[in-house]
């Protein structure tokens, strides 16, 4: 299988699915096996780098819904698509401990698509969860959403989606008066735990 360089916007794929031989790759669990389409709710743990604490679990609950099935040339539209995230006790005692009253963020996920046998790693741009109040004690449960680029497709087959491998968010937390706390807005680096299914659904393409 042949491999080039990612493609990083969603929207841009659509060009690289017309040919059968190109592949673009991330290291993430593969879509190959996801069921078929329709609603999807998957259950997820990722490790994510923590200011202040380190590498922490976070809980993930991934929903979205597929449709089953396309015809070739016709867009590929993932509707009520939401990621639903727990951060557990420690987390919320490192934000109280820098006097965080919210949180609020920006993130980019990577999604991996497999079109007929051609592998290609997405990510989707855009995300994000609005100012969230910081409780006494965990959890803290954010709700991050955002646009999905329809994904064309010009002939017929099958595309199986996936959660890739990696998150990345950029989050601002605030004390009560609004103004960031010491930590500014900070990168937070996550992972998928190894040995989860991740895939999310296989769209038939007529």
């Amino acid at each position: 299988m042949t491999r080039v360089s990612s493609v990083r916007p969603f929207a841009r794929i659509a060009a690289v699915l017309v040919f059968a031989g190109a592949a673009v790759t991330l290291p993430a669990v593969s879509a190959s096996a996801a069921p078929l389409a329709g609603p999807v709710t998957k259950d997820l743990t990722f490790t994510c780098e923590m200011p202040l604490i380190g590498a922490q679990p976070v809980a993930a609950k991934v929903t979205a819904t597929f449709p089953e099935a396309v015809t070739a040339g016709s867009p590929i539209d993932v509707t009520g698509f939401s990621v639903a995230v727990s951060l557990d006790g420690d987390s919320v005692t490192a934000l109280n401990l820098i006097g965080a009253a919210t949180i609020e963020g920006t993130a980019s996920a990577n999604v991996d698509v497999d079109y007929n046998g051609t592998e290609l790693g997405v990510t989707l741009n855009g995300l994000g969860f609005p100012v969230t109040a910081v409780p006494q004690d965990g959890p803290l449960a954010l709700s991050i959403t955002g646009p999905i680029p329809g994904l064309t497709v010009k002939k017929p087959g099958s595309v199986a989606f996936a959660v890739g491998g990696a998150f990345t968010g950029k989050v601002t937390p605030r004390h009560a008066d609004g103004t960031p706390t010491d930590l500014g807005t900070f990168d937070l680096p996550c992972g998928i735990a190894p040995g989860q299914d991740a895939s999310l659904a296989t769209v038939t393409v007529n």
